[in-house]
């Protein structure tokens, strides 16, 4: 049993072409498919999933954009303040509220969000006569190429053993 084509990620999925079966191999769980049972394949996107978890994303943090515009305030409030303080001669008031209002604007201008933006999962989907199996993998890289490639063989195979 020679092995046609083979894709495998950085996260533990393999997938395995030979001439009559796909083999599949992902973190718990482990199956082979007769090539005669498969009706097709592809890579699913679960854009729905990312465009959500997208949008939670933009509304609890802060664009740079906007961190800079509430930063040019800050320190426009700071200018404020210490003109007001050196109006009514308070030399250290003025100091004061011109190092605290500017290093809170400095340092909403400077700060970085911890948290991450979200990850598009993608699935290696397999049509079969009772419905579609869906193997999770890591398209990052050269991963998409590969894939892309794997998936070609696939339907070579396909069409080559529905013609025999």
């Amino acid at each position: 049993m020679d092995i046609v084509s083979e894709f495998a990620d950085n996260q533990g999925f393999t997938v395995k072409l030979t001439s009559d079966k796909i083999f599949i191999s992902a973190v718990g769980n482990e199956e082979t498919l007769a090539l005669r049972g498969v009706n097709g394949v592809g890579v699913y996107d679960d854009l729905e999933k990312y465009n959500k978890e997208l949008e939670e994303f933009k509304k609890k943090t802060m664009s740079p954009k906007r961190r800079k515009y509430l930063s040019y305030a800050v320190y426009g409030f700071a200018v404020l303040y210490s003109i007001i303080f050196f109006s009514i001669q308070s030399f250290g008031g003025g100091i004061f509220s011109l190092l605290f209002f500017g290093g809170i604007g400095f340092a909403i201008s400077k700060y970085k969000s911890k948290k991450k933006p979200p990850s598009l999962d993608s699935y290696f989907r397999i049509m079969l006569s009772g419905g579609d199996r869906k193997f999770k993998f890591d398209k990052s890289g050269d991963n998409a190429q590969n894939i892309a490639q794997f998936i070609n063989k696939v339907e070579e195979t396909l069409t080559a053993y529905n013609k025999a």
